[in-house]
């Protein structure tokens, strides 16, 4: 009667649970990324919304892009629809007592629209003051391994939205090479002669830090703390 036995005890066991299936994470946005990075930057003593600027307008954006001659990647126009960059925190007082301070990007302070345009203009003035002998005037850039990005010291297309304040930034790239993607991140400026893609784009770059970034050094004496994403 085993038989009987088994059908017995799984009628009054009830049927048998279904299978579980594993949620699929989220789609990767901006809004997702960027929103990791700030709770990170909170969760570590930060205050980022004290300095974080009101959004940028469609009307703003669209009009930058006009004065540097690109379309700014989705990921950029959906970055300056959340903040339109952020206040600098030297000229800034401390947020609160015992509240870190920092630059939105680590070393790197997030321009807003006008420091973008205004950043782009001044690289492309040098660009074109030199002229053909840009390349060699500016011969000291090398590549970092087979990076898809142009080996040269600046070329039209690459659009620096953080500075160091040193003439350094982080910067769109929306003339990659080969193996590349539009929009990819780059480091440009003056102290940066190897050149380098740090990410496909900003909501990679931004998900990486959140999830790979583990010490961070001490605050200095006004409570700032500078360190690096990459």
């Amino acid at each position: 009667m085993p038989g009987f036995l088994d059908r017995i005890l799984r009628a009054l066991r009830g049927p048998a649970p279904l299978p579980t299936v594993p949620e699929r994470p989220p789609e990767m946005t901006l809004e997702i990324a960027f929103a990791t990075w700030i709770q990170f930057l909170s969760g570590n003593g930060f205050a980022p919304e004290t300095y974080l600027n009101p959004p940028a307008t469609e009307a703003a954006i669209t009009q930058a892009e006009t004065d540097i001659g690109f379309a700014l990647p989705s990921d950029a126009r959906a970055l300056y629809l959340l903040h339109d960059g952020q206040k600098d925190i030297y000229r800034n007082p401390d947020p609160a007592p015992g509240t870190i301070s920092a630059n939105i990007f680590g070393y790197y302070e997030f321009l807003p629209l006008s420091g973008l345009v205004q950043e782009y203009k001044n690289w492309e003035d040098i660009y074109i003051s030199a002229g053909d002998h840009f390349d060699d005037d500016f011969n000291s850039t090398v590549l970092r391994g087979d990076d898809p990005v142009v080996a040269a010291y600046w070329r039209p297309g690459w659009i620096p939205f953080a500075s160091d304040g040193s003439g350094n930034f982080y910067a769109f790239d929306m003339i990659p090479t080969e193996g590349g993607t539009i929009g990819q991140i780059i480091v440009i400026g003056a102290d940066e002669d190897l050149r380098r893609v740090l990410a496909p784009d900003l909501s990679s770059f931004l998900d990486s830090a959140a999830t790979t970034i583990t010490t961070l050094p001490p605050a200095d004496d006004k409570q700032r703390v500078i360190f690096s994403m990459e």
